[in-house]
């Protein structure tokens, strides 16, 4: 009988762990995902930063071979759309201070 209460014991205790792990993640990523609506450009940034890095590294599947070439192209689309944002968030933020 002190078996089976030991064994239903340590379950718990495993149960209790996993919550609070899966508690502790839920946490995480709605911070993370606050933060991506908080600030856009910096998402945008982060996403054209890991192609680059994947391009230059070529950490690509042979299964897919122009998956490089589809990366290269959007980075190429994607990079002078940010500039611009970014150029026009730093006019705004100057505008904003001079406002003030």
């Amino acid at each position: 009988m002190s078996d089976k209460m030991s064994n239903i014991d340590s379950e718990l205790t495993l149960l209790r762990q996993k919550i609070e792990m899966l508690e502790k993640q839920k946490k995480t990523e709605d911070e993370m995902k606050a933060a991506k609506e908080a600030n856009p450009l910096a998402t945008l940034e982060q996403i054209i930063e890991a192609k680059k890095q994947q391009i230059s590294r070529n950490s690509y599947s042979s299964k897919f071979p122009l998956a490089r070439f589809y990366d290269e192209g959007n980075v190429a689309m994607l990079e002078p759309i940010f500039n611009m944002l970014k150029d026009i968030q730093q006019r705004l933020t100057v505008l904003e201070q001079g406002r003030s």
